[in-house]
């Protein structure tokens, strides 16, 4: 089994990607987001490339609950944003959520002709790495990253995730960046490293999501596993 981990949002040949299982990692904050709605009862979350078609979407659909951000800020018009605090139970159980993000969105879109598509981040990091361990292809771990540039909160979030799947299954191969990942988490837990120096995870606070920023780098929070699968995102039965 080979793991790779990739350092921002881009798209590989369908092809290619049929072979591998894709854990797509945008940890501040939109897969922390889905986890936690579907971990509170969404049905289903159904991710949009861009607010135009998440809003019309919802306008087809009707009946769900719109949520998104751009630059961090809720969509104006949306009734939920991308903290994972207003994804709570009572706001959505039972319901199917549409949403669009600057980045987290776009990375789950690009990568959905792989074999198995799952959302992972730190709050479900050992249940996802199980998950991806179990179905026995080659793991491709995809972070979203920051306006298509490199994101050291994702490499964080990657590193925690593939020390799970190190520590659950022998590997024929990693790639540079898996390495370089673990050590980054390793770094961390050590408290060697400082996430909150780094450009993401900075600017969230500079706009007042620090609680935000915390909730996600919390580790093991839930066993919950989202899966993409026909352009919908749903629990793992």
């Amino acid at each position: 089994m080979l793991l790779q981990v990739t350092a921002q949002n881009y798209k590989k040949s369908g092809y290619y990607l049929k072979g591998h299982t894709v854990i797509v990692v945008d940890v501040l904050r939109a897969t922390s987001s889905i986890i936690w709605a579907c971990r509170n009862g969404a049905t289903k979350v159904i991710p949009a490339a861009d607010p135009g078609e998440g809003a019309s979407m919802a306008a087809r659909m009707g009946g769900c609950l719109l949520a998104g951000e751009r630059d961090g800020l809720k969509l104006p018009g949306f009734d939920l944003g991308n903290s994972p605090s207003e994804f709570t139970r009572d706001t959505v159980q039972g319901k199917t959520i549409v949403i669009s993000t600057t980045n987290g969105t776009g990375a789950i879109r690009n990568m959905e002709s792989a074999g198995n598509l799952l959302i992972g981040g730190m709050l479900n990091r050992t249940a996802v790495a199980k998950r991806a361990v179990e179905l026995g292809n080659d793991i491709i771990i995809a972070c979203a990253g920051t306006e298509g540039e490199f994101s050291a909160d994702d490499i964080l979030a990657a590193g925690c995730i593939a020390s799970a799947i190190v520590s659950l299954t022998e590997l024929d191969e990693q790639c540079d960046l898996t390495i370089v990942s673990r050590l980054v988490y390793e770094s961390w837990k050590k408290g060697s490293m400082d996430i909150a120096a780094t450009h993401h995870y900075r600017h969230l606070v500079e706009m007042g999501f620090i609680e935000d920023a915390r909730f996600c780098l919390q580790e093991d929070v839930t066993d919950v596993v989202p899966v993409y699968n026909n352009g919908m995102i749903q629990p793992m039965a």
